[in-house]
């Protein structure tokens, strides 16, 4: 990329903070790859259409993210109606504890009479903080009918209190534009971790979109899910833990499916983003783990995923006895309470027939019958694979230093946390 923005390609020097999951959602993922002035377009006509969504916003309350405006969103915001009078219409506005409380909305209503000389009957309906309003009110409404204010002198004056108020409430949700900025998170997460994408042309393609803020052109890319559908971490929730405070994003590679970053936002979004359909290797996996009330934002790949959830591998053998009295001295040797195996700080020396050290690695040997090796879940969760040794080598039981033939080896890893 060189000096390059990501956005728009042009070379420049004049690059910002970038944030890939916008930090009102609590996004801790810096990249400096951005130019300025795509950084605030894409503040405005990107990140925005996430960050306020009405998903989004309820999420943020919850979760007392306040963003830049350093103020908690208001999910309840808009005119909503009592359900019982449907004439009177309320707002719920935040009090200073952060706390939905309903406010009335002022409103004059005029009746004429029916009856001859009649003249006019006013209502005005309005939150009792606004008592103080009313003498403005009532000048304005003085001046409108060409009445003296001092007939309004003796006016009735009622305080109505509806106990836990039945409010209803319609809100629209934007189901299309909301997806540009998941695609951006997608974008300039496989950018900055993928090499070559850069140069892809489902990647120059996704730049144009982004720059130009085309969100009619973004679902020929964010295509798996609607993006309200969480089930799509169903089958992570054994590695992954999505019900915590953290966002999820997962990059993957494939020779027959292109590059696909899975996208989980906490309580608001998932989505998957068919990033490009070049053939990317096999073995392309990384996973973004963006810890809200942590404020950290790191990268864990495959073999780093296995050393935090699973406890070390516990090794357990498969053996093979040429005569019932070689199985009843090894059964004999197994009682004594030294028993063990002989082994290194990191594996077990193997041998042969006669004794002699074998200069082989077991997982080596083991990893060599991959293809045949069979796997089941462990009931107190973790999984176990089972490796045909398809060579003949021996282990040494101690303190005997006898010998005993390894048909098979299982591996146990108990999974002990989620990321």
């Amino acid at each position: 990329m060189g000096n390059q923005c990501i956005i728009c390609r042009e070379e420049t020097d004049n690059f910002s903070d970038e944030h890939v999951i916008p930090d009102a959602l609590g996004g801790y993922y810096h990249i400096y790859t951005v130019c300025k002035s795509c950084n605030s377009d894409l503040g405005s006509s990107v990140d925005a259409k996430l960050v306020n969504h009405r998903f989004a916003d309820f999420q943020r309350y919850l979760l007392g993210l306040t963003g830049k405006s350093k103020k908690l969103p208001n999910p309840f915001s808009g005119t909503h109606h009592i359900a019982q009078d449907t004439n009177k219409k309320i707002q719920l506005r935040l009090d200073e504890e952060g706390k939905p409380a309903p406010y009335t909305i002022t409103n004059v209503s005029y009746e004429e009479s029916e009856n001859e000389g009649g003249g006019t009957r006013v209502s005005i309906c309005l939150d009792a903080s606004d008592e103080k309003k009313l003498d403005g009110i009532l000048d304005k409404i003085s001046k409108k009918l060409q009445v003296p204010i001092e007939q309004f002198e003796g006016i009735d004056r009622s305080v109505q209190t509806i106990e836990k108020p039945n409010i209803k409430c319609s809100f629209s949700i934007d189901l299309a534009e909301f997806k540009i900025g998941l695609l951006k998170i997608a974008y300039e997460f496989s950018v900055d971790t993928v090499d070559g994408y850069f140069t892809d042309p489902s990647a120059i393609e996704v730049s144009k979109i982004l720059k130009a803020a085309d969100y009619d052109s973004v679902e020929k890319f964010v295509s798996i899910g609607t993006g309200f559908d969480h089930k799509l971490f169903d089958g992570m929730r054994d590695y992954l833990d999505v019900e915590s405070k953290k966002h999820y994003l997962i990059i993957a590679g494939s020779q027959t499916h292109g590059l696909v970053c899975l996208i989980h936002l906490h309580g608001m979004f998932s989505v998957g983003v068919c990033l490009s359909k070049l053939p990317y290797p096999d073995n392309l996996a990384v996973i973004g783990v963006n810890d809200i009330h942590g404020k950290t934002f790191r990268k864990v790949y495959p073999e780093q995923l296995l050393q935090e959830i699973y406890a070390p591998p516990e090794l357990r053998f498969q053996y093979y006895f040429p005569t019932e009295n070689s199985l009843r001295g090894f059964l004999s040797l197994q009682t004594a309470e030294n028993f063990d195996f002989c082994r290194t700080a990191t594996s077990y020396p193997v041998f042969d027939r006669a004794g002699n050290y074998l200069d082989l690695d077991l997982y080596e040997t083991m990893k060599a019958s991959e293809h045949l090796v069979t796997s089941e879940s462990l009931e107190d969760g973790g999984i176990a694979h089972t490796f045909p040794i398809q060579s003949e080598l021996f282990i040494k039981i101690m303190p005997s230093e006898n010998l005993v033939q390894v048909i098979a080896v299982r591996e146990e890893l108990r999974q002990v946390s989620k990321l």
